[in-house]
């Protein structure tokens, strides 16, 4: 017998869109740790409104493997992390915030693996919904035309789809970025 619960009775069009970005101490998954979580959570339908925002800095417990670019290009100092949250309370607050929305970034499956990885090195089960929505190929299908596009970076994207400047490489921002990107891409025809 299939016992369905509510939260799989409804369809993706129905769960809040979940705009997240990670920084990390590096990119090699299986060694490097979440450094700063930032998420939006929107609306899955037009006009897409916002419905709230979350901005966590992790505190690492093996900076000694961290990539040490990594942390000069994210701004991390251990003044700056002074009051940051444990990986545990972070993903509690993400799985609050999340909670069966539909994890979408750019490049969501790196943010995804990291993010799958660090809920497995706790015993915990990854709040989502089991889609996942990147706006990378998004940009892709709808601008590849563009001959003056050399990169499908958020950057660059930004910049094509005239995203006012933001700061790369802080998660929120970098999150928050997307979510502008997607909401052009979106209105394009």
């Amino acid at each position: 017998m299939d016992i369905k619960t509510d939260a799989h009775r409804t369809t993706i069009r129905q769960r809040p869109l979940v705009f997240l970005d990670l920084e990390t101490t590096g990119l090699e998954v299986q060694k490097h740790e979440i450094l700063e979580i930032g998420a939006l959570k929107v609306q899955p339908k037009k006009p897409f409104r916002v419905l709230g925002e979350l901005s966590l800095k992790v505190k690492p417990k093996h900076l000694e493997n961290a990539d040490k670019q990594a942390l000069k290009i994210v701004g991390f100092s251990e003044e700056g992390w002074e009051g940051a949250v444990s990986l545990e309370e972070a993903l509690k607050q993400l799985d609050e915030f999340g909670q069966d929305g539909v994890l979408t970034g750019y490049n969501v499956s790196f943010d995804w693996s990291v993010l799958d990885k660090a809920y497995f090195s706790l015993g915990r089960q990854d709040p989502f919904y089991y889609h996942r929505l990147d706006v990378m190929p998004m940009a892709y299908l709808k601008l590849f035309p563009k001959r003056s596009i050399k990169r499908f970076s958020l950057g660059e994207m930004g910049r094509t789809l005239g995203i006012p400047d933001f700061k790369k490489h802080r998660a929120l921002d970098d999150a928050r970025a997307t979510y502008r990107i997607f909401k052009k891409l979106f209105a394009l025809k």
